[in-house]
């Protein structure tokens, strides 16, 4: 039987994959354009650092397979194994940070918001991609035996913007439709794979 990572790469290396995550990147790159030093939480095989080589971006993950693989991938850039409730960097240390389908699989995504909030200097900007469980595209995939999406520790997008809205200036929009192998723009819950929350800290 595959591994997580294992099966990870046989999707990112798909045409599908791909697709899917060339929307992401570019909507991310949009976001994140101007942005000087970046944080990257759950940024498994470093995907986005090689789709994004203009910004300059530092990827943390718990996984040290993922680590590995990122830093095959992409080694000009900076990984390190680390737990997104305790990052090895000073207060202050960057001007955004980014989850991508990772924050709402942690046991503890308080703890991780209030990491990148200590992390994030004054007028930081917070971007997290999280899976729509309302989507056709989550529920056909969590259907699955053994499906990856089975591990998501919070389904409840709204929960996390109650929390996250506590300290950042937020706006929430739904993203990139996906109906079979189709994907395409669409802020209809019903197809959007991805719930946005973003926003830019408050200052004290």
């Amino acid at each position: 039987m595959a591994s997580v990572i294992e099966k990870h790469l046989i999707f990112c290396e798909s045409t599908f994959g791909r697709s899917l995550m060339t929307k992401e990147a570019d909507y991310l790159g949009n976001e994140l354009k101007g942005r000087r030093k970046i944080l990257d939480v759950g940024c498994g095989i470093g995907a986005f650092e090689q789709r994004l080589p203009e910004l300059n971006i530092i990827g943390v993950d718990t996984d040290e397979e993922m680590i590995k693989a990122a830093r095959a991938r992409r080694p000009t850039n900076t990984y390190c194994l680390v737990d997104a409730k305790r990052l090895p960097f000073l207060n202050a240390s960057f001007d955004a940070l980014f989850y991508v389908t990772s924050l709402e699989f942690m046991d503890d995504y308080k703890g991780a918001i209030d990491e990148a909030v200590r992390v994030l200097e004054p007028e930081g900007k917070l971007v997290a991609m999280v899976l729509n469980p309302e989507s056709r595209y989550f529920q056909i995939h969590f259907s699955k035996e053994g499906s990856y999406f089975r591990r998501m520790k919070h389904k409840n997008p709204g929960q996390m913007v109650d929390y996250i809205e506590q300290r950042f200036n937020l706006q929430t929009n739904y993203f990139l439709g996906v109906d079979g192998e189709k994907i395409f723009d669409t802020e209809d819950k019903r197809y959007a794979s991805l719930f946005i929350i973003k926003g830019i800290i408050q200052a004290l």
